[in-house]
């Protein structure tokens, strides 16, 4: 078959300070699924620029409105060609806020449950983690505490340490004092949780959310397209230290909760993400006064609300995720207070007394496993047991008492008669006071000094605990409650802007079942503004006074933001052969805009003044 020849009538060229950018991604692959054949590559070469407009000089333009629609048009993209969009897309196109909490339980099993040779590896203070997670009433070391006298209590009247513990916290006495998920909730509420970048993420400006700020969920981190694509790679940048306040980058900083990650697999090497798109693919052909000469403006930034059918399911389609998401190599810390924090012995202030553990940051170790121990008292049933000889209270001798009430409020008496040095005698606390006691006590073991403690425990394949098909599900859900999220995207994969116009020619889809009928200038939105090769505007949108007015001194505006084939984002005017418009472009010059005839149903003629 012939090749049909390619004709590109010259325009002139750009000033320097304006690139031209590529053809869109989505126009391409459209066209190429639209023209049979191949068409052969044609280079033009660009006329030099005209000079820009003096006062009172004018220029005569012609735009004109092309339609390519593309209908259910599908576009698969590889794990490259999205790799290769710019960061600031990728990161711009949320996904949904992931629930970490199975994956530090998981994380703190792994730790609970290592392998001996690894615990030997750990750091001296990881390796006193280890004991601490899996203390048991058999197991629990009393020694160095205000209990250690209960240890002489049980060998003179014949009453286990640990059968006393048991019963405090009602459990076997082989059970974990603290079980996993209680210590995953602390962690979570006061390491995870308190971190900057678990409590805010960064979205699209709404009415609502003005700044662009959003709350995560609870127990979450937010997900992005870039997490995705990148294998979660700036997961320790992201939940590393930082400042409280990110407006204040030399203020108090979090600590952070991740030391480093490494074999993580989210998107396989065979990762594709599909869209199904409605869309005019064309530029539009608009003025850029600057140049006084003819642009293209990128269409999609208007169409994005109406591209995606959201009532298809195949709608958006994400293949080649990882079916078990999990770390390979996970590396967590938790600062330690460089004070030693003694457990309070008052009932108040309540509901939780006056250690000083509870005015220390809420991520550090102590204040942690206070708070752990605050939910596990939370669990305990209020009683009051009397230990007589070998554990029996059916005789009138009964030397110790052990009672907790629904406030975790525990006193632990010892009968007058068992000598034991006063100062030894337990005054009543919180039961968080007794953990932390202890675990203060045994975190130090090994010679460390307060301080010195820090924790620091690597862990390996550790599971996130959610199901891909769910991951999806939830990505779908929220993209489909707004569209906007993939804005950036769908401009890059549709960059097909040309110069920077300030305002544009638009005409309805249809009007009564005929095109190119009614005309509309449109002035151009932030979202319009072309982007470099980092997807980062080239200019700033500096219109003071963005629209079209009657008047030269911009005091009667023509147009509005009604709605047109579903777009309220751009200011626009309807215009007829004979119409005069006044605006203003981004460096404060002013023109007049005198509409002439029309050459044909979808071309405008019109004569750009420089009036200011």
């Amino acid at each position: 078959m012939p090749v049909p020849q390619a004709r590109a009538a010259a325009r002139p060229a750009l000033p320097a300070r304006r690139r031209l950018s590529r053809p869109g991604v989505l126009l391409a692959a459209a066209l190429s699924c639209a023209v049979p054949g191949c068409v052969d590559a044609v280079t033009v070469e660009q006329e030099a620029p005209p000079p820009a407009l003096g006062v009172n000089e004018s220029r005569a333009l012609t735009l004109e409105f092309l339609r390519f629609d593309a209908k259910n048009f599908s576009k698969k993209l590889t794990l490259e060609e999205l790799k290769a969009l710019p960061r600031p897309t990728l990161e711009g196109i949320w996904l949904l806020d992931l629930d970490i909490s199975a994956l530090i339980e998981n994380a703190l099993l792994r730790v609970m449950y290592m392998p001996p040779a690894e615990v030997d590896a750990l750091s001296p203070a990881a390796r006193n983690l280890v004991g601490l997670l899996n203390m048991t009433p058999e197991s629990a070391d009393l020694r160095g505490t205000s209990l250690e006298y209960l240890l002489g209590v049980g060998n003179a009247v014949g009453i286990p340490t640990s059968k006393i513990l048991a019963d405090l916290v009602g459990a076997d006495e082989n059970e974990r004092i603290i079980p996993v998920e209680i210590t995953a909730q602390a962690v979570l509420e006061n390491l995870v949780s308190t971190h900057p970048n678990t409590q805010l993420r960064k979205g699209l400006p709404t009415s609502e959310h003005p700044d662009g700020v959003y709350p995560v969920a609870p127990n979450a981190i937010p997900v992005t397209l870039y997490d995705v694509v990148t294998d979660f790679a700036g997961l320790a940048a992201q939940f590393g230290p930082a400042p409280l306040d990110p407006d204040d980058p030399d203020g108090p900083k979090h600590p952070g909760f991740i030391k480093a990650t490494s074999g993580v697999k989210a998107a396989l090497d065979d990762f594709t993400m599909t869209v199904q798109v409605n869309v005019q693919a064309l530029p539009y052909k608009g003025v850029d006064a600057t140049a006084a000469a003819v642009a293209s403006v990128n269409s999609t930034p208007g169409q994005v609300a109406s591209m995606f059918d959201f009532s298809k399911p195949d709608w958006l389609e994400l293949n080649g995720l990882a079916k078990h998401l999990a770390i390979g190599e996970l590396t967590m810390a938790i600062p330690e207070s460089p004070m030693h924090l003694p457990g309070g012995t008052s009932e108040e202030p309540a509901p939780r007394g006056d250690s000083p553990v509870w005015e220390q940051p809420p991520w550090e170790f102590e204040h942690i496993l206070a708070r752990a121990g605050e939910l596990r008292a939370a669990q305990i049933e209020d009683h009051c047991t009397k230990y007589g000889p070998q554990g029996s209270s059916t005789g009138e001798f009964e030397p110790v008492a052990v009672c907790i009430d629904e406030r975790g409020w525990t006193t632990i008496a010892v009968e007058e008669s068992i000598v034991v040095p006063e100062e030894s005698r337990p005054a009543p606390s919180y039961f968080w006071d007794i953990l932390v006691e202890v675990a203060q006590a045994r975190l130090h073991d090994g010679g460390l000094a307060e301080g010195e403690a820090d924790l620091e425990v690597t862990v390996r394949d550790v599971p996130v605990g959610v199901k891909t098909s769910d991951l999806v599900a939830s990505i779908k859900e929220n993209l489909a409650k707004d569209a906007l999220l993939l804005k950036d995207m769908a401009i890059e994969l549709n960059d097909n802007a040309a110069g920077d116009a300030d305002f544009y020619l638009y005409q309805r889809s249809t009007e009564s079942g005929v095109a190119g009928q009614r005309d509309y200038l449109y002035f151009v939105a932030p979202d319009d503004i072309r982007r470099d090769a980092e997807g980062a505007p080239v200019r700033e949108y500096a219109y003071k006074n963005p629209g079209f007015f009657a008047d030269a001194a911009l005091a009667e505006k023509r147009s509005t933001t009604e709605e047109i084939d579903g777009d309220v984002l751009h200011e626009k005017v309807e215009v007829k052969p004979g119409d005069a418009l006044y605006f203003e472009d981004d460096e404060g010059r002013r023109y007049q805009i005198a509409v002439g005839d029309k050459p044909s149903p979808h071309r405008l003629s019109l004569t750009l003044t420089r009036i200011q």
